[in-house]
């Protein structure tokens, strides 16, 4: 607003300077207001030149930034892909284990229904046997009875 205000000042008294005198410019005007000019002028380049220097350190921070951060996100993507890698190891060697444990199941399975298969038929081996030797003990004792009434008898 300040380079506006100079610049309309400068255009109104250049403007009422051509009203007064038809004709050029007398040459202690015409200096006086190409001193204006240029002072306005300077003063515009010496703001575009500050705006310019603040914009490229502007930039710069802002191009140091986003190196930053990219330098940040590619280290965070390097780690989540280890991490990942190590993840995809440990699932590998527990399928392993698992299909170790699955394949020790079914022979521990099968082991067992042979167990209580061979339990089954001791089990019946030793019922029978145990009928068997009742019945053998009951016929000896009907032996020992008829011997010992053979013995009263001959006796």
């Amino acid at each position: 607003t300040n380079d506006r205000n100079k610049l309309q000042a400068l255009l109104q008294a250049q403007q009422g300077a051509d009203d007064d005198e038809p004709g050029a410019p007398a040459a202690a005007v015409y200096k006086t207001q190409s001193g204006g000019i240029l002072d306005v002028l300077e003063d515009l380049k010496d703001k575009a030149e500050t705006e310019l220097s603040e914009l490229r350190k502007g930039e710069e921070q802002t191009k140091h930034n986003y190196n930053m951060l990219k330098q940040s996100l590619e280290a965070q993507a390097a780690q989540d892909k280890k991490h990942l890698e190590e993840e995809k190891a440990n699932k590998a060697e527990a399928e392993e284990g698992k299909a170790t444990a699955e394949g020790d199941l079914q022979t521990t399975t099968k082991s067992l229904a042979e167990s209580e298969k061979e339990l089954a038929t001791t089990q019946n081996v030793c019922l029978q046997t145990a009928a068997d030797y009742e019945v053998t003990v009951a016929g000896r004792n009907e032996e020992l009875k008829v011997i010992a009434e053979a013995k009263k008898i001959l006796q």
